[in-house]
């Protein structure tokens, strides 16, 4: 089972706060009518929520249904966060085969899509697990450390603290789905080849770091990986070699730069990663059939056409 919220849209949180539960405390039987989500923080929390048990330990999350009863099932010693939210779009659905291979699709489009488009806000929808044994290392550290944030905003209650507080919870579901895919991966798609896997992580550090000075050594070096098999295999999946997709995200952040600020044509081509001023012309022209400076004018022109007024 797993859920699909509509990311487009803040949940309307109610409470987040951290509780801490010892024996002879049994989690109390009922049915909310609001979800309620658990991220385990230490020890272990019994319950049971439509029939199924669950022993709750460090690292675990699990979003608890308003459609059911859940209990405690015995002494519990832990402690754990807790949220409680609606949300007017999310939606229980019963996972399936092409649950993780739909989650591949979705990452590897949005590691190679124009992050300077409002395209991807027509399709974001995050896919939660009902449950996750989440791996104790960043994704975990940073949804702690988001429900933390949100836990201050909560309280200190000055204008619009809820809109803040339900920011940080969105973004805390966002890391949940992604470290579901992340999870789902490692545990249950063996076949997936170390190949695809390092494309992906190559894929996160090109776009992170496209200003840097990137070479192959480095990239040799930093995925522990012969350069030409893994430019051949990123070919493979992406249907580019890695130089060209690194010039291509080079050279669409600098039209953006030409198209939207005022900087000289050689500072931006430091900017993106091209430290010669002429080399970096050859480029652009390359990969838009126009100089930086030529760009740079018919963006202007364009501009100050959109803004004469009519009639």
């Amino acid at each position: 089972m797993y859920y699909e919220i509509n990311g487009n849209i803040l949940p309307q949180v109610r409470l987040v706060d951290r509780a801490v539960l010892e024996p002879p405390y049994v989690h109390k039987r009922r049915k909310p009518d609001e979800y309620i989500l658990y991220v385990m923080k230490k020890g272990i929390l019994y319950l049971k929520e439509n029939s199924r048990d669950y022993a709750l330990e460090e690292g675990d999350i699990i979003l608890l249904d308003p459609d059911f009863i859940h209990q405690g099932i015995q002494a519990s010693d832990c402690e754990y966060y807790y949220v409680h939210f609606k949300h007017p779009q999310l939606y229980r659905r019963q996972a399936d085969a092409g649950f993780l291979q739909n989650g591949m699709r979705l990452r590897s489009e949005s590691l190679q899509e124009d992050s300077g488009s409002f395209g991807r806000y027509r399709d974001s929808w995050l896919r939660l697990p009902k449950m996750l044994r989440m791996r104790m290392g960043k994704g975990y550290l940073k949804v702690v450390s988001l429900l933390e944030n949100a836990m201050e905003r909560n309280t200190n209650q000055l204008e619009n603290y809820k809109v803040t507080c339900a920011c940080r919870i969105m973004e805390a579901l966002v890391e949940i789905a992604r470290e579901a895919v992340s999870v789902g991966i490692l545990t249950q798609m063996p076949e997936i080849p170390d190949s695809s896997r390092k494309v992906h992580e190559l894929l996160h550090y090109l776009n992170a770091n496209y200003q840097e000075q990137i070479t192959g050594n480095m990239i040799e070096e930093k995925f522990s990986c012969n350069f030409d098999y893994l430019n051949r295999v990123f070919r493979k999946n992406i249907g580019k070699t890695i130089f060209v997709y690194l010039n291509e995200t080079r050279i669409h952040h600098a039209q953006e730069l030409l198209a939207t600020t005022s900087m000289k044509v050689s500072a931006i081509g430091y900017r993106v990663g091209y430290h010669d001023e002429c080399y970096f012309s050859k480029v652009f022209k390359k990969y838009t059939g126009v100089s930086p400076s030529q760009y740079e004018k018919m963006t202007s022109q364009l501009e100050t056409w959109q803004k004469k007024p009519l009639g």
